[in-house]
């Protein structure tokens, strides 16, 4: 009985060093694969986005209010919602990545991201290089913590898109 007790114990550590593996390949191989294939702006089987004005309104209006929306589609798991608010200078990742990896990389953000309050550390943001603005946030789910960044930037049409979220101190979310 005993070994069997310590067979299940041996299989779910297996298991769980397994899932990181994946999630750590998935993330390697994804920072460094960009396509521009599709310009179609809907994820199949997603709801219509719960942010912006109108189901066609990209970014938002500022940065403070990119990471805001951004932060409220993570928490509702609107993936549609995020699409619609993550890019950079050129647009909207949607449009810059095959639809398969787009999926991944919301997924993998909106698991590390998931949270049930959300602090700004700062009153205003941190001015970048070419326009970019770091936010310093503080993400809490249950009795976990954590500090990160996430850096915006004004993308065409003036509209302010999330650029980059620094998911490295998020990893304990994700469970």
């Amino acid at each position: 009985m005993h070994d069997h007790t310590e067979g299940k114990e041996a299989l779910v550590r297996s298991t769980r060093n397994l899932n990181w593996l994946v999630l750590a390949g998935v993330l390697l191989t994804s920072a460094c694969a960009r396509q521009a294939v599709s310009t179609d702006l809907s994820i199949p089987g997603a709801s219509a986005p719960s942010v912006g004005a109108a189901p066609n309104t990209v970014g938002a209006a500022s940065g403070r209010a990119a990471v805001d929306a951004f932060l409220a589609a993570v928490k509702a798991q609107d993936l549609q919602g995020m699409s619609g608010l993550w890019g950079n200078s050129k647009g909207l990742a949607r449009d810059q990545l095959k639809r398969e990896e787009l999926e991944k990389r919301l997924i993998i953000m909106q698991c590390l991201m998931q949270h049930d309050q959300v602090t700004f550390l700062e009153e205003r943001a941190r001015l970048q290089t070419s326009g970019r603005q770091e936010h310093l946030i503080t993400l809490t789910k249950g009795k976990n913590s954590a500090n990160t960044t996430i850096t915006t930037i004004v993308g065409p049409g003036g509209r302010t898109l999330v650029e980059d979220v620094d998911v490295s101190k998020l990893r304990d979310f994700c469970r």
